[in-house]
């Protein structure tokens, strides 16, 4: 149990380094940033207490904000995606299985876990948009970085499941 918290902690350092050090100098056509530390909420096993999952989803999106300098928008994108994301997991997850599954590849089966990845994403991204932009005035910008945010951001977090070894 400590063991896995652990382990969840360094990803979650680990990503928000990457993040801040490396995807957000990333602007693809200016417009497609990629996410990845949204991946932290894809490490919690089936078991995580509500709390742990919003307690989870703030502080790394707070570490999201310190490196982007962007106060509060992390936060509240993490924390919303963190309170969606136990009912999107028991969407997906197969019935039979044991409660401190955590999603992956082998646990959750290869397009279950992709589906869940991308409603992840999706979401977290959907709800930085309306708080960034908080205008529909440049719809189509909008909708361009949502879509290429959203897909290059669920590349990487499917690259990154692929090489933490759940295949």
């Amino acid at each position: 149990m400590m063991q896995s918290f652990f382990s969840r902690l360094l990803w979650a350092f680990i990503l928000l380094v990457f993040q801040g050090l490396v995807f957000n100098h990333i602007h693809f056509f200016g417009y497609a940033t990629p996410v990845i530390y949204v991946y932290i909420l894809c490490l919690q096993p089936l078991n995580t207490s509500r709390y742990a999952w919003l307690l989870w989803g703030f502080a790394v999106g707070l570490g999201a904000d310190f490196f982007s300098e962007t106060p509060g928008l992390g936060a509240a994108s993490m924390t919303l995606t963190a309170l969606c994301a136990p009912p999107l997991l028991r969407l997906f997850t197969p019935k039979d299985c044991l409660e401190d599954m955590v999603p992956g590849y082998r646990t959750l089966g290869g397009w279950n876990y992709i589906w869940y990845v991308t409603l992840l994403v999706l979401l977290q991204q959907a709800s930085v948009m309306m708080l960034e932009i908080f205008s529909f005035f440049s719809a189509l910008d909008m909708l361009y970085t949502y879509l290429g945010s959203s897909a290059l951001s669920i590349v990487l977090i499917l690259v990154l499941e692929r090489m933490r070894g759940n295949k």
